[in-house]
């Protein structure tokens, strides 16, 4: 989808200004959230679950792999993945994890109009995981956390916050930030590093700056006898994972 084509004749719902502009914008068939101008997610009005942006499926692909029963979402932004799993996965736990009080309230307001009963906590990731005193037994950890800090060793720290806190046998799925060339390098190397057993897999989005990468338990294998994906979507995704590139 081209965003600038979609995005036109658009009205203002929401402003909120401050360390981070926050906005809500609509036109007939869509609405989205920006922060600072930066369009971060988009909601197809007639169909709210449907995923809407292209690197959001390629953060799909676990679901290749096997049906999560709990699931943690590090950044909820406008709420595309929620209203998606929630969609396909009714009977799954998933917890969100927001710091920005106005994300949340945006999200209960303008994206959420099937009044889904999100369970989410209001606090930033490195807070909520310090007040973790265990390992998290999830399924399924997605890090999309929009940040405007690009450095990737900053970045990396929080990744190795998160690893400390997950299972082993936990999937997650990261969403990483607009970096350079040179920084990306430097960020996959470390996180090759800081993976241990997991198998590392990553994609470049075609026309996009998103890099999504899926750090792998090492025993994962394609299953589509139990997958809850419909079977275009199913097919699609398939593909997808076999173009990506692989680090053992």
């Amino acid at each position: 989808m081209k965003l600038a084509a979609q995005l036109q004749q658009s009205k203002l719902l929401y402003l909120h200004q401050g360390n981070e502009n926050l906005a809500v914008a609509e036109n007939e068939h869509y609405r989205w959230i920006l922060f600072d101008d930066v369009v971060q997610s988009i909601m197809l009005k007639r169909v709210p679950s449907k995923l809407t942006i292209p690197h959001q499926y390629f953060m799909m692909l676990p679901l290749l792999f096997h049906v999560p029963n709990k699931i943690i979402e590090l950044g909820l932004g406008g709420g595309n993945l929620v209203r998606y799993l929630t969609n396909i996965l009714p009977n799954s736990e998933i917890l969100s994890i927001e710091y920005n009080a106005q994300v949340i309230e945006c999200f209960e307001n303008f994206f959420n109009p099937q009044n889904i009963q999100q369970p989410i906590a209001h606090s930033s990731f490195e807070l909520w995981l310090a007040k973790q005193k265990k390992q998290q037994r999830c399924d399924w950890l997605i890090y999309d956390i929009y940040q405007t800090d690009e450095n990737p060793q900053y970045f990396l720290k929080q990744i190795k916050r998160v690893l400390n806190k997950i299972d082993k046998n936990t999937w997650l799925t990261i969403n990483l930030p607009d970096l350079n060339e040179h920084d990306l390098n430097i960020a996959l190397l470390h996180l090759s590093s800081l993976k241990g057993s997991r198998m590392m897999r990553y994609f470049h989005i075609p026309y996009y700056k998103n890099i999504i990468i899926h750090l792998t338990p090492i025993d994962a294998v394609l299953s589509d006898n139990n997958s809850v994906l419909p079977h275009y979507a199913l097919t699609r995704l398939a593909r997808f994972w076999q173009h990506g590139m692989v680090n053992r």
